[in-house]
């Protein structure tokens, strides 16, 4: 991996082929020390901010008036009064011979009762059903986790599989690339020597040419 193949990692038009299995030029210290110079470079460029650009304030609720209430008692730390319970209290008016205070408490009575019979019915139907529910619910519970690990098994296992295709394909490629570096190597080489053996001659025929014009003026 060369440093312009770093650089070329922060832009989006430039394919860069990885072989993890392969490569490991990233173990050089050498190569370690140049990838965190182009990253201090990198981050000396950024600019540096020194406010967040996330709002100060945020208005909750913009849309739901009885939360934006619920959120301003909250913040002046008044109590919550929302519940009734003298509702719930059988007491007579406070005037015995106030008849329409008697019908209110009268409704009232029958209103307790009518919630009391229907919570011991929902406790009957409770203690008929309950169970069997809690059941069944807990069987759809188990079969999703069933489902869940067998779907996350497969994932992994499609992983597994992806990596070893990944590694077989990059080894049968390091042979490659191998074979072609070796071959690179050989032509540089008989390039070099070439370059010799044409430097030798053309000195030889320097040599031969001094040679032929001392002779001449003999």
């Amino acid at each position: 991996m060369s440093s312009k193949a770093i650089e070329g990692a922060s832009r989006p038009d430039v394919d860069i082929d990885a072989l993890p299995y392969v490569d490991r030029e990233l173990d050089d210290a050498e190569m370690k020390t140049t990838v965190e110079r182009l990253i201090e470079q990198e981050m000396r460029r950024m600019k540096r901010k020194e406010r967040s650009d996330l709002p100060l304030d945020i208005e909750l609720f913009e849309k739901d008036d009885i939360l934006k209430q619920e959120i301003e008692r909250i913040k002046k730390k008044q109590p919550l009064n929302a519940l009734d319970t003298k509702r719930y209290e059988l007491q007579g008016p406070e005037d015995e011979g106030d008849v329409e205070g008697w019908k209110a408490a009268v409704n009232n009575t029958k209103s307790q009762l009518e919630s009391q019979a229907g919570s011991m019915f929902n406790l009957e139907l409770l203690q008929k059903y309950g169970a069997n529910a809690w059941r069944v619910h807990n069987y759809q519970l188990e079969n999703d986790l069933a489902n869940i690990k067998k779907n996350t098994e497969h994932l992994r296992n499609q992983i597994l599989e992806i990596n070893r295709e990944r590694k077989n394909d990059q080894t049968q490629a390091a042979a490659s690339l191998k074979s072609l570096e070796n071959k690179w190597s050989d032509l540089i080489t008989q390039n070099l020597q070439v370059d010799i053996a044409c430097s030798a001659l053309e000195n030889e025929v320097e040599e031969l040419r001094r040679y032929k014009q001392s002779m001449q003026q003999n």
